[in-house]
């Protein structure tokens, strides 16, 4: 029995089935799996602005982790976000839109990084959201986000993908905000 893999797209799962040639042609009349990827850097501690706040490494991750538990903090849209599972490396969110809900689940990496990846049923299923703490100089931090979105459309234009990703720095733009605030506010 062979394996076919079907549209493979990178950092996207991929879809692979063994077997009759019947199971092959169903799936070959199935949308195409379409991705992108988007990533960038957001500086937290700036050499260049003595007023700043610095956050440490410890503070960071707090902030960023909050934006994780309390997902309305960041995003208006969201009318209810419950902890379905939390352990130390893992939390499995249950968020609600309206009528629509959705679980996904972050992995966690203390001090490092946090990836969340969509929810398998739904319709953006192997997309995932890494934010990663970088740290090229002594308390000089960067948070990088990379972006692998899959279950677009085919048809879609450059437009539309800018758009797309200036929506992603923006919403970065303000989870940083939303951590520094955080550690900075009493607890």
């Amino acid at each position: 029995m062979s394996a076919f893999l079907l549209r493979p797209q990178p950092s996207c799962q991929w879809l692979s089935c063994g077997g009759s040639q019947a199971v092959i042609s169903k799936l070959e009349h199935m949308p195409p799996i379409v991705s992108l990827h988007h990533e960038h850097l957001v500086r937290i501690n700036d050499p260049a602005n003595v007023a700043g706040i610095w956050l440490s490494r410890a503070q960071l991750w707090d902030g960023l982790r909050h934006t994780i538990l309390a997902p309305q903090s960041l995003d208006e849209s969201i009318d209810a976000a419950s902890i379905q599972a939390l352990d130390p490396c893992t939390v499995r969110r249950e968020i609600r839109r309206g009528g629509q809900t959705t679980i996904d689940e972050v992995d966690l990496v203390e001090g490092e990084s946090l990836t969340i990846r969509a929810d398998p049923k739904d319709e953006f299923a192997g997309s995932t959201l890494a934010i990663r703490i970088e740290e090229p100089a002594s308390e000089n931090f960067f948070v990088r986000f990379v972006y692998d979105l899959c279950g677009l459309t085919e048809v879609r234009d450059e437009e539309e993908d800018s758009a797309r990703r200036a929506a992603y720095q923006a919403s970065d733009i303000e989870r940083v905000r939303e951590a520094r605030r955080y550690v900075c506010r009493p607890h």
